[in-house]
């Protein structure tokens, strides 16, 4: 047992944390070392966090107590007989603990420990970019909604989250349609000189040129947010006021617009009203279904009294109990959702619910109730989050075992000495030889692994040389992979026999050359109009192996491929779109590589170079006032003249 001297890097939200030390802290040699030194009497009896860690000093696992000592008791005495904790105690040498003042700190500092330290028998919640929010800064003049993928602290509203990009995109459409907001940027909106086709198509009221005041332009902004909302009844209720007012001051033509747009809204909210779920007003509702040490939860949003949709998560090898993965993942969810409802309904009950209540309270700005529902309606509501739950448990279950079955075709068809569990394949992307790059995508059990995907830029090749570039990324990617003790089970190369070739030499000068590795060569349309067909190319082998080219095995490849052509080709985008700011700032007069570089590495782009005061240019190193003149002078009619 050991406690720390010092807690390092110590969460930003826990500021009454302490630590207190004991005469050692060595770790045991085993679990049952552990036990039998164990001295219960030092545990301190507050509430707080506690750090088990393996032999090796490795956190495997972070929990919260309301009193150490009693949580800790019924680990070491086996009072709990739950498979989790007999299976940590199993695997613990060491255990650090952390006393905070009460328990809704340490629910705060176990979050932050397992951002920290990800444990292995933790649950993480990982970036997820697949579910969107709408975001509307009314702190502007004039704001505008965008589709956001990220939440950010940054005193905007957010609208979401929404499982449907496309059905987003579909209401601002609608919405669009409805209010004339603008859809511009900052940036075109700054310097825009006439008011662009949206206007003409009566979309935008062009605040870029002052055609609307900033007052009347937020009343529109207001009714937008009422629909996002959900209260589009209240909405509703206001126009039907503007047109009685406007008629009987005689402004009949205001009159007929609100009137049109009154319409146009009950038609378009139509269709939404036919979904909504009595007693389902305005909360999140949380179900979860499990097999052994397996689990998902789902989630399903609920605003304005419509099921907006819903989001599934899915735990694998999760050891710790079930009460305490929905809390800590609750808590983890709930810090970067764009939105956090009034009520929060979950599917068991867990003993820091009212603590955890506290917590979105406090985020969300107004009471937030975490309930376990026992009966009525919201009882309903959470069975059907179950059943969710356990619906996508199976489809997952199905999904995996069909990728299984189609690694087992694939090691049989390229005769493979293992399931390649791990496939790595790159592909090299350039332009006539310009801004040269490869990538490499990971797929581990059939599936996309992107926390392993890498991209290289050229260091020692010059010019248009794929065979060359290739074999650089292959000696840089395996060399560290050697050292690392990390290779996969399978190599893909995009490209025939002579990109296969070039593999093949590398993974010998490397002294891996048993690495399992193939050449996929892309079907292309002949001369004669027929399409070859999808070709594996082997070590070793004259011709190539054509599989079914419906197969799982070729479909599957070809999707690892095409992965990673777009991961290369988004990656030489990128880079070829910094090399053309830069050569535009070059040709200003008095401004070279050097100093180009200066002003994007500086001020970020030539976006914020154009936007940037003569002032700001004038004071970065090597730079005058009369040459800050030119580049700004210079940018300006390059805008104006856009």
């Amino acid at each position: 047992m050991w406690y720390p001297d010092v807690m390092h890097n110590p969460p930003e939200p826990i500021q009454s944390t302490t630590a207190i030390a004991l005469p050692f802290d060595t770790p045991a040699a085993n679990a049952a070392d552990f036990v039998a030194r164990f001295e219960l009497g030092t545990v301190p009896t507050e509430p707080g966090c506690y750090i088990m860690e393996d032999g090796k000093g490795k956190p495997i696992y972070v929990g919260k107590a309301k009193s150490l000592r009693s949580r800790i008791r019924s680990y070491i005495n086996a009072s709990d007989t739950r498979y989790s904790v007999k299976f940590l105690m199993r695997r613990v040498s060491r255990i650090q603990f952390l006393v905070t003042s009460n328990e809704k700190e340490a629910l705060l500092l176990e979050s932050s420990l397992i951002k920290q330290h990800r444990p292995r028998y933790n649950v993480q919640l990982k970036d997820d970019k697949t579910y969107i929010s709408l975001r509307v800064d009314t702190r502007q003049d004039f704001p505008r909604i965008t589709v956001v993928r990220r939440y950010r602290k940054d005193g905007a509203r957010y609208f979401g989250p929404y499982h449907s990009a496309s059905s987003v995109r579909h209401t601002l459409r609608q919405l669009q349609r409805l209010f004339p907001l603008r859809t511009c940027s900052d940036q075109v909106l700054k310097n825009r000189s006439r008011p662009c086709l949206y206007y003409q198509m009566k979309q935008c009221n062009a605040p870029c040129v002052g055609y609307v005041n900033r007052d009347d332009y937020h009343v529109l902004v207001e009714q937008v947010m009422l629909i996002l909302e959900g209260k589009s009844s209240v909405l509703e209720d206001q126009l039907l006021g503007e047109i009685s007012a406007h008629s009987e001051a005689m402004e009949f033509e205001a009159a007929a617009t609100l009137r049109d747009r009154l319409f146009d809204l009950r038609r378009t909210l139509e269709r939404q009203r036919t979904v909504a779920v009595p007693g389902a007003e305005d909360r999140d509702v949380f179900g979860i279904y499990h097999e052994g040490n397996f689990a998902a939860i789902q989630i399903l949003f609920y605003r304005g009294g419509k099921m907006l949709g819903g989001r599934n998560v899915f735990f694998n090898r999760q050891e710790m109990p079930l009460d305490d993965l929905l809390s800590s993942f609750v808590l983890q969810y709930y810090s970067e959702a764009p939105s956090i409802p009034k009520e929060v309904l979950i599917p068991l009950e867990f003993e820091s619910g009212d603590v955890l209540g506290e917590i979105l309270s406090e985020q969300r700005g107004s009471k937030v109730l975490v309930h376990w529902p026992q009966r009525g309606e919201k009882v309903a509501l959470v069975a059907m989050a179950n059943r969710n739950a356990e619906q996508k448990f199976q489809e997952k279950r199905l999904s995996e075992a069909a990728d299984k079955d189609t690694l087992e075709a694939m090691k049989t068809a390229l005769k493979l000495p293992a399931l390649p569990k791990r496939i790595e394949c790159f592909d090299i992307s350039t332009i006539q030889g310009t801004a040269t790059v490869a990538s490499m995508v990971v797929f581990s059990d059939g599936q996309p692994d992107k926390a392993r995907y890498r991209r290289f830029s050229m260091k020692t090749v010059d010019g248009q040389d794929d065979f060359a570039s290739m074999r650089e990324v292959l000696l840089r990617r395996y060399t560290r992979a050697i050292e690392e003790n990390d290779l996969p089970d399978f190599v893909l190369i995009d490209g025939g026999k002579g990109q296969l070739g070039m593999a093949t030499a590398v993974f010998k000068d490397l002294g891996i050359e048993d690495i399992p590795h193939a050449g996929l060569a892309k079907a292309r349309t002949q001369e004669a109009g027929d399409r070859s067909p999808e070709r594996f190319f082997l070590p070793g082998r004259m011709n190539p192996i054509i599989l079914p080219q419906n197969g799982p095995v070729v479909r599957l490849a070809a999707r690892i491929r095409d992965e990673a052509h777009r991961f290369a080709i988004t990656y030489h985008r990128k880079k070829r779109g910094k090399v053309s700011m830069r050569n535009r700032l070059v040709e200003i007069p008095g401004v070279g590589s050097k100093r180009a570089q200066t002003l994007l590495t500086r001020l970020g782009s030539v976006a914020k170079v154009q936007e940037a005061s003569v002032e700001a240019i004038a004071a970065l190193p090597g730079f005058n006032d009369a040459l800050a003149q030119a580049i700004h002078g210079h940018l300006r009619k390059t805008v104006d003249s856009g």
